[in-house]
């Protein structure tokens, strides 16, 4: 099997006529067969690891892999509990995590499923939703591996939504900050940098997603940024629940966002940066503006 099989050709062979259960068990013989796949391709011990709702392909320590994917297993419950009503569990096979002790083979890997052109920023861990949907991480120690993958799973759990990418990223950096600790950083230095970073055409690339894979400060100041509007907006939840539900990338979420939030999302921006040409113009970010596909990190 391929290590990026073609799963439109997997899913017509499966087919949807089984039961819920026999189409979770193909879909995670085909999981397993992936992944074992590209254990042999990589080598260097690489291993599969299965527990009850996950996957894992690495090379790590077998204490390393027990320890990660027993907190997978608790923050999976933990993301559902928080954002219910928004985040789902839904789908066939298990989740599916891979860890690269070499960096050289995470962005081999990685590879597979970026542009053949263009520069990207660095990367400490992805969800690539394109195919069997997975997430991807570079070796880390475990207090480092552990907010990432708390990142990534909530990615993993948002994956049936068409929302923007902005609003992707900042659920999962808030679920990093709740169940993590990993806190908000907002000082006097970064609110300035902020307000200088920011203006009429640096904000489209914010509203298009385009930002978040800058190779410059921008990419730091999109999940910053995502990570101030989304606690803000969250604070009533059912209403933030009801806007996370029905959000579109094709307009960055303002008709959602002037419905069930009763703001527009100049005002929401404003806010925070003050008086601005915040309003979105429609452009959109091709590598998720395609049936929600594409990699997030």
């Amino acid at each position: 099997m391929s290590i990026k099989p073609d799963w439109n050709e997997v899913a017509i062979r499966i087919g949807d006529g089984l039961s819920h259960d026999d189409l979770h068990s193909e879909w995670s013989k085909e999981c397993e067969q992936w992944l074992e796949s590209t254990a042999s391709n990589f080598g260097s011990g690489y291993r599969t690891k299965e527990s009850p709702n996950f996957s894992i392909m690495s090379n790590e320590s077998d204490r390393y892999i027990q320890v990660f994917v027993g907190f997978l297993e608790r923050i999976l419950k933990r993301i559902l509990s928080t954002l219910d009503g928004i985040a789902s569990d839904e789908g066939f096979g298990k989740h599916v995590a891979m860890i690269f002790q070499d960096i050289d083979h995470y962005y081999e890997y990685v590879g597979l499923y970026f542009p053949d052109e263009g520069e990207f920023g660095l990367s400490s861990g992805m969800y690539i939703n394109e195919g069997y949907g997975h997430f991807v991480f570079p070796s880390q120690d475990i207090d480092i591996a552990e907010p990432i993958a708390v990142h990534e799973l909530t990615h993993a759990c948002l994956a049936h939504l068409p929302i923007p990418l902005w609003l992707n990223e900042g659920m999962a950096v808030l679920m990093e900050d709740v169940l993590a600790g990993n806190r908000l950083f907002l000082d006097k230095e970064m609110v300035a940098r902020h307000q200088g970073y920011w203006n009429a055409e640096t904000i489209q690339e914010f509203w298009s997603g385009e930002s978040f894979h800058a190779i410059d400060e921008g990419q730091e100041l999109s999940y910053n940024l995502a990570h101030v509007l989304a606690r803000n907006i969250s604070q009533n939840f059912t209403a933030f629940a009801q806007f996370a539900n029905n959000a579109s990338y094709g307009d960055a979420g303002e008709e959602a966002a002037q419905k069930y939030l009763g703001l527009s999302l100049v005002q929401i921006v404003g806010s925070f940066l003050g008086e601005g040409n915040w309003k979105p113009d429609g452009r959109l970010n091709v590598v998720h503006s395609i049936d929600n596909k594409g990699f997030f990190e």
